[in-house]
């Protein structure tokens, strides 16, 4: 009688375990939670504790679950790691494990998303002071009282002071040697905006930071593109190595020389993601609309003083999601006026969870005024969309896409949409907040918009773009009433 031969699972093909080792993966934790409130546990992945497992059962196992477990990586980050490059090493990525073993692995080139979460353990101003001084951050300049600030309406000068810290210390190195271990499609930072500014080079406004937040504060910054096929070009405009370092002048501390970060140019990035969590509770205080949050908004458009008026975001970005809960509206305008030349522009502005049940969070907080300061960054956005030959607004005439992250607000939305059915406009409903501009008008239509006075204080500008010549009324304008979730 023949024996009956039996066959383990070892001796399977190892393309054919791969392939069932692979339905334990999933997607990256932070492209599906990148609209969330940033929170430090995040990122936690079941299927990642599966794939550990697998990977310690063989030797043979683990080689095929490997390239799996570092597909996706998660890199929880010591600040005060980051102040400085490494000194007493040759090579800078030896003093730092993770990208030592993906080097010495042979694993770099499977990692095709990265996130970097930074954990800081103190509150805003607390932090702040941490980074003003002490051995551990030789780049960080402290705050400083700038005498020539005006101010506000009802604030005094003390209280409005310009409190800024300025970060510029040269980060490249950590740029250089990750870049150079793994070629990662997305790049995704969790961290405070005290921490971004830090990596970024850059300056952060810091003076009104506790009343944004009662504990860690975390913003999300994400860049990504979708194949590794295209390479950075050295020679595209934006923020460079081979630049010269910025000067700027700070009453503190005298003359200072800025190294352009590297990170926006060093791969062709063409989607770029800021997440800067909730304001809610900002509403609790008295004359919430003074108050300014500390933000990398405004370094990446190049929107405020030196050195923060150079632009960060590459010409290579032609998509822009913007999240935030509740922003103040002089906040969501520094966006809205200094929008970069883009295609496709996602916003979101309310929270997809039940933060607003939470008495603990809503305690304090007048719910209008919430919605207020919402109506008030929609009625921005429309009134650019309204007027694209506006020079603050000259970008918004090259918005093919806008997405509302917003449209749950069923009753906001069809009013928007029943705005777009008398409104002679180029902008269809793809569907439920989603916009996407039309076709280009003919020549009989051009004509006839033209004779209509379009043309009267503005043929300047349109003699600058050549494409469009379309009327105002070519992009959607809702009123900002028009918005109201009631």
């Amino acid at each position: 009688m023949a024996t009956r031969r039996t066959t383990t699972i070892d001796a399977l093909p190892t393309e054919l375990l791969a392939h069932v080792f692979g339905l334990f993966d999933g997607r990256a934790p932070s492209e599906s939670q990148l609209h969330d409130q940033p929170e430090t546990d995040m990122l936690k992945r079941p299927d990642e504790i599966d794939l550990k497992n697998i990977s310690a059962v063989s030797k043979l196992w683990r080689a095929i679950a490997l390239p799996m477990l570092f597909r996706h990586v998660v890199w929880n980050l010591d600040p005060y790691r980051l102040r400085a490059e490494p000194a007493g090493v040759a090579d800078p990525i030896d003093a730092i494990p993770l990208l030592a073993f993906l080097r010495t692995n042979d694993l770099g080139r499977y990692v095709c998303s990265l996130t970097m979460l930074v954990r800081n353990r103190l509150l805003p101003s607390l932090d702040l002071r941490m980074l003003g001084s002490g051995p551990q951050s030789p780049g960080a300049t402290a705050p400083h009282l700038d005498p020539d600030a005006e101010p506000s309406r009802g604030r005094s000068l003390h209280s409005i002071a310009s409190l800024d810290a300025t970060y510029d210390q040269d980060n490249n190195w950590l740029w250089d040697g990750l870049f150079g271990v793994m070629d990662p499609l997305r790049l995704t930072i969790i961290a405070s905006p005290q921490m971004l500014a830090s990596l970024l080079s850059c300056m952060l406004f810091v003076g009104d930071a506790d009343v944004f937040s009662k504990r860690q504060m975390l913003h999300i910054l994400s860049l990504s593109r979708l194949s590794r096929s295209a390479k950075a070009d050295p020679k595209a405009p934006g923020p460079s190595p081979s630049e010269p370092p910025s000067r700027r002048t700070n009453s503190a501390c005298g003359e200072r020389r800025r190294k352009p970060s590297a990170l926006f140019t060093i791969r062709p990035w063409t989607h770029l993601v800021l997440n800067e969590g909730s304001s809610i509770r900002v509403y609790k205080n008295y004359e919430f609309f003074l108050r300014r949050p500390p933000s990398i908004l405004g370094a990446l458009l190049g929107s405020e003083e030196p050195p923060n008026d150079v632009v960060l975001i590459p010409p290579t970005i032609t998509s822009l999601s913007y999240i935030a809960i509740f922003p103040l509206s002089p906040h969501f305008s520094v966006l809205v006026s200094n929008l970069p030349r883009i295609e496709h522009l996602f916003v979101q502005l309310v929270p997809r969870n039940d933060v607003l049940l939470d008495p603990d969070e809503m305690r304090h907080v007048h719910a209008s005024d919430l919605w207020m300061e919402r109506n008030t960054c929609y009625g921005l956005a429309a009134g650019h969309t309204s007027h694209p030959r506006r020079p603050a607004a000259y970008n918004w005439r090259f918005l093919r896409v806008f997405e509302s992250g917003d449209a749950a607000d069923t009753e906001a939305w069809e009013l928007a949409v029943e705005y777009l059915q008398v409104a002679r406009t180029r902008w269809r409903v793809e569907r439920d907040g989603l916009l996407v501009k039309g076709p280009e008008p003919g020549p009989e239509e051009s004509h006839a918009a033209a004779t209509d006075g379009a043309e009267s204080d503005e043929s300047g500008l349109d003699a600058l773009d050549g494409d469009d010549h379309a009327t105002e009324t070519e992009i959607l304008s809702v009123p900002p009433e028009s918005f109201s979730p009631w």
